[in-house]
């Protein structure tokens, strides 16, 4: 239905046809899965990942779809009142030598973006669980974490390099917190107390 040409440096592409009639919508969203290949070739990783503004701060909040990153965004928005960038994606890249959120226009099905960008403060991997707990992690736990969440074309071999380059480096300068939670009020609370403890 969809039809691209993207040369070999991932830094052009063209949209050759669409025969899906749906008004380019989804033109725009199959865009939004090339785009990560490209962000890689201008060092930039894109996380699967909630992107907040709290205190000056970014805080990326990872997660399979379905296990709460949304709900969990949404309680740091209204009891914080943290800003939600990027309900869905988390573009980041080093900008002055700091690991910096970007806003990007492909937020899923939150339909939360903004145009703006933060210093990252940690990256946050979420999963249910039946009580509210944060404990930092590192090393091969946190590349094993995180590593699903990375947006990145698997059948590219130089781009999964860059990219594999790209986390290690992300993960040398950035915090990863695992948060086992309930939806409640307190998860927030308890991830506040581990990001302050940074």
């Amino acid at each position: 239905m969809l039809s691209y040409t993207v040369n070999h440096t991932w830094s052009e592409i063209v949209f050759a046809e669409d025969r899906s009639v749906t008004a380019g919508q989804m033109a725009f969203e199959y865009l939004g899965h090339i785009f990560p290949a490209c962000g890689l070739m201008k060092d930039m990783l894109t996380f699967h990942g909630v992107l907040l503004e709290y205190s000056g701060y970014g805080l990326i909040i990872s997660a399979p779809s379905g296990t709460g990153k949304t709900t969990h965004a949404r309680l740091w928005r209204d009891r914080k009142r943290a800003l939600i960038i990027n309900g869905d994606r988390a573009a980041c890249r080093k900008k002055g030598g700091i690991w910096t959120g970007f806003g990007i226009p492909w937020s899923g099905t939150s339909g939360e973006q903004v145009n703006r960008s933060v210093p990252v403060k940690a990256l946050v991997v979420l999963e249910r669980g039946g009580e509210n707990c944060a404990s930092r992690i590192a090393g091969r736990e946190a590349f094993g974490a995180v590593l699903p969440h990375v947006q990145c074309p698997a059948w590219d071999a130089q781009l999964t390099g860059r990219m594999l380059g790209l986390l290690d480096d992300f993960l040398r300068n950035i915090p990863v917190i695992r948060l086992r939670c309930l939806p409640d009020g307190e998860a927030a609370d308890v991830l506040a107390k581990a990001v302050e403890d940074l």
